[in-house]
């Protein structure tokens, strides 16, 4: 019988040892990623956040357009009649829930008409004077002839809200303006509050509406999370004390979560326990095969013992298995590899299946050519690298290129870990194709008329002042149209509104198809009135684009039974200015709005140029 040797256990501390620094790496790659996944949490409640707000904004704009038009066609005519002052606010109180009353401040600041009447009774005696909160802010609006949204102060009628101060002019006959009051939008803060919030928030967030610091509206969702408040900042109309003060829910901060950290971290834990295993195990059969040699007697015992540990191994490696095909039933690609020598240490199928390679292929071609899967493949190993090191976010937004040469939207989370003074590079990828598209679809909407389909109002302004400054660098002339719908309220009367729909849809088409340049703008300004901006365009150009718009409406001869000449027709109102220091883009609005008023006041149906010195 062979003496048997010394049985290797003095290598049991430096498997504990190894097993310990594999647990710690484990647990220094799961808080990695869950650090990042909170992170990408956060970065995605802001998004939406701000969409928020930016939504809440767009919806009162459009909503208290229809007191902006009222106040325009009093400006134009002069003081309307009762009776049609009446209407046209049953109208907007009907098409918006928000307001508590519309009334008309009469020039020496008291009430005059207040619609409804029922419930709003204080108002009726209201006269505003110097020792009310609003009386400045009146006053600014009087002297700009800008509309003014006040902050909230207690009302005559009860309980705290806002009011929207519109100016109103009437001119003599010298046609000399004289200021004749305010039309007044009168809102109380929860109702209006509950109004445009309504479809937007899908109880995601916990809601306030805060006022120079201090809440003066809540809406509480369950479950808010306070940790991600996030207050932003409001222009409503413009006012900008205000910020929205959001709470997400944890239904919303669920759905934005991925069970990946947890499933790593199991992964990483259950690899770790089977290497030290495999490795005890290694050792464990030395010793039982010098232990052979020194006895026949205990071979039995030994057979039976190996038997166990090779059944041990067996559950391993399917445990293992289950493990590698969960990761595999992801959608989220999921590599480990070598940054040095690009070799792989592991992949699931989403890393390779949806850019259209195998495995084997994928493998070969990240070793010989990284650039043809990740365009930039170096220059995003450093990015990667300056991010960890200066601890910056580490969710890098790439394309990756599909074996058919197309491109392929990722979303990829990477993390470079040092393991032995081995350096591995663990990443998660995510085709986010469909949320980028979604962005860009919000951009649009934001941008675009709902019924018309033409860009909006807030597209006009930001357009006008990004022109402005565009061409007052290159001396160049900037034209714009002011359209009007020519009695287009008796249309609507006679023919009801989705006739009336029908009509502005149609004009806006023409609008479209006569417009020749790429750069070229067609808006709806507001109701029946739409603009078009013509960049580096003189004149004389514009007014060729005038005579086509009449030309391709009177082509269509839509009838308008309340119209002397028997179909739909158009006034236009063109002006031309190049843009310099001492003129500002209101000063071209101006001008095409008055060009557009001499339009009204020679019969309709033609265009007028401003020109200096005009009436």
């Amino acid at each position: 019988m062979l003496p048997s040797s010394q049985p290797p256990w003095p290598a049991r501390p430096a498997l504990a040892a190894l097993l310990l620094a594999l647990g710690l790496a484990s647990l220094v790659l799961w808080q990695q990623l869950l650090n990042a996944q909170q992170q990408r949490i956060a970065e995605r409640v802001s998004y939406q956040a701000h969409s928020l707000a930016r939504q809440l904004e767009a919806s009162l704009i459009n909503q208290v357009d229809d007191l902006e038009r009222l106040a325009k066609r009093w400006n134009h005519r002069g003081r309307i009649p009762r009776e049609e002052w009446v209407l046209d606010s049953q109208l907007s109180l009907k098409h918006f829930q928000g307001y508590q009353a519309i009334q008309w401040l009469g020039a020496d600041l008291s009430v005059r008409w207040v619609e409804p009447l029922p419930g709003n009774e204080a108002a009726q005696p209201f006269q505003l004077t110097p020792a009310h909160p609003n009386f400045n802010l009146a006053m600014q609006a009087k002297a700009s002839g800008e509309p003014r949204f006040s902050n909230s102060f207690i009302l005559a009628q009860g309980g705290r809200g806002f009011i929207l101060y519109i100016p109103l002019y009437i001119s003599d006959e010298q046609h000399q303006q004289h200021f004749d009051g305010f039309i007044q939008g009168v809102f109380r803060v929860e109702p209006l509050m509950n109004e445009l919030l309504r479809g937007l928030t899908d109880g995601d967030f916990s809601t306030a509406l805060v006022e120079d610091g201090r809440p003066i509206y809540r809406h509480a969702a369950e479950q808010a999370i306070p940790a991600l408040q996030q207050d932003i900042p409001l222009l409503l109309l413009n006012n900008s004390s205000f910020a929205l003060r959001l709470n997400p829910t944890e239904h919303l901060v669920r759905q934005l979560s991925t069970p990946l950290p947890e499933f790593v971290l199991g992964a990483s834990l259950l690899i770790s326990l089977l290497l030290v295993a495999a490795l005890a195990l290694a050792l464990e059969n030395a010793r039982r095969a010098n232990a052979l040699h020194a006895s026949n007697s205990q071979l039995n015992e030994q057979v039976s013992q190996r038997e166990q540990i090779e059944q041990v191994l067996r559950d391993s490696r399917e445990r293992l298995q289950l493990v590698l095909d969960l990761t595999d039933s992801s959608r989220d690609g999921l590599f480990i590899i070598n940054p040095q020598t690009r070799d792989i240490l592991y992949m699931n199928q989403a890393t390779y299946r949806s850019l259209g390679y195998s495995a084997e292929a994928f493998s070969q071609l990240l070793k010989e050519d990284p650039d043809q899967l990740l365009p930039g493949f170096h220059q995003w190993l450093e990015s990667v690298r300056r991010a960890q090191q200066d601890k910056l976010s580490q969710i890098f937004q790439r394309e990756m290129r599909r074996r058919d040469g197309s491109h392929q939207a990722a979303e990829i989370s990477a993390q470079l870990v040092l393991v032995n003074e081995h350096e591995y590079l663990i990443g998660v990828s995510r085709d986010n194709n469909e949320r980028l598209q979604m962005e860009a679809q919000l951009q649009r909407l934001s941008q675009q008329d709902g019924l018309t389909g033409l860009y909006n109002r807030r597209f006009f302004d930001h357009q006008l002042a990004s022109e402005w400054r565009r061409l007052r660098r290159h001396n160049a002339a900037l034209t714009l149209l002011m359209l009007d719908i020519d009695h287009f309220k008796a249309y609507n009367d006679l023919l009801g509104h989705l006739a009336g729909d029908d009509v502005l849809q149609q004009v806006a088409e023409v609008l479209q198809k006569c417009l020749q340049r790429e750069g070229d703008a067609a808006c709806r300004y507001g109701g029946e009135e739409f603009a078009i901006i013509l960049a580096n365009t003189d004149l004389s150009s514009g007014a060729h684009v005038a005579a086509r718009v009449h030309q391709q409406l009177a082509e269509l001869n839509i009838s308008h039974p309340g119209s002397p000449i028997g179909r739909v027709t158009l006034s236009i109102g063109l002006a031309c200015i190049e843009p310099s220091q001492d003129n500002q883009p209101y000063m071209l609005i101006a001008q095409s709005d008055q060009a557009l008023y001499q339009a009204k006041h020679q019969g309709r149906n033609r265009s007028c140029e401003w020109h200096a010195g005009n009436p």
